[in-house]
């Protein structure tokens, strides 16, 4: 298994472990069918150069966070318990500052930014949501 799959599934086992009710994907599912969603992927290009002396990569990854219906009156509040950094067992940010090195699977971690905050579509269906940001560091052999 690569590092960045063992990265992902660390990302994936953080996030269930510290979000109650949360369906974490290593993948991209064809449709959506339970709430609260996070669909794990990399970010934009991966960087294969090395750094530290050939010992350590970067990496970053995207949640994509598929929290509520996005025909809810009430799922733009809802949405603010998933970013506020202090909620407990619902906070993505919250769930990652508890063990940034992702079950152990990388030297540190952490979300640098949160973006595409509010409605999106996603395969079968509208979601309230967000875009959590993971950047970090992986020591290799």
């Amino acid at each position: 298994m690569s590092n960045l799959s063992d990265i992902m599934g660390g990302i994936q086992t953080v996030l269930t472990n510290g979000i109650t009710g949360i369906n974490a994907h290593q993948y991209l599912p064809d449709v959506v069918n339970e709430l609260p969603t996070i669909l794990i992927m990399p970010d934009g290009e991966l960087d294969p150069e090395l750094f530290f002396g050939g010992n350590s990569f970067k990496f970053r990854f995207r949640l994509v966070c598929l929290l509520v219906s996005g025909d809810s009156k009430e799922g733009f509040a809802q949405l603010m318990d998933y970013i506020d950094p202090t909620t407990a067992n619902k906070s993505v940010v919250k769930a990652i500052r508890t063990d940034p090195t992702l079950n152990g699977k990388a030297d540190t971690s952490g979300i640098v930014s949160i973006v595409n905050i509010g409605r999106r579509e996603y395969g079968n269906g509208s979601f309230y949501g967000f875009d959590a940001i993971l950047e970090g560091i992986k020591s290799v052999a």
